[in-house]
């Protein structure tokens, strides 16, 4: 059994939320590596191939800052929790940004 951890409807999603969040080297990294995966993700599974550390907490509150913002949704299964970019509804309320802002040099 799964269910959906609260999120921003998609016409609420605020560009000003979306850019903060993102402004966050850590929170933008782990935003371009669900990008990479092109599929939703366990979120442990995740951090550990990017090799970002950060404690657990802290990596739980970037993800909730991310899902906070609208740019991710979160299903929790058993004890896992699937994390997915939510890229068609980002693409229709602010066109190219998402795609700007992953693909960029840094």
């Amino acid at each position: 059994m799964s269910r959906m951890l609260p999120q921003p409807k998609s016409d609420s999603i605020e560009l000003t939320t979306v850019l903060a969040a993102l402004a966050d080297p850590v929170r933008l990294e782990m935003m371009r590596a669900l990008h990479r995966q092109a599929e939703p993700v366990n979120c442990s599974v995740l951090v550990r191939n990017t090799g970002i550390e950060v404690t657990p907490p802290t990596m739980s509150h970037h993800w909730k800052t991310l899902r906070a913002a609208g740019l991710t949704s979160t299903e929790v299964v058993g004890r896992e929790r699937i994390i997915t970019i939510r890229a068609e509804e980002l693409e229709q309320r602010f066109p190219g940004l998402l795609r700007s802002v992953l693909d960029a040099d840094t």
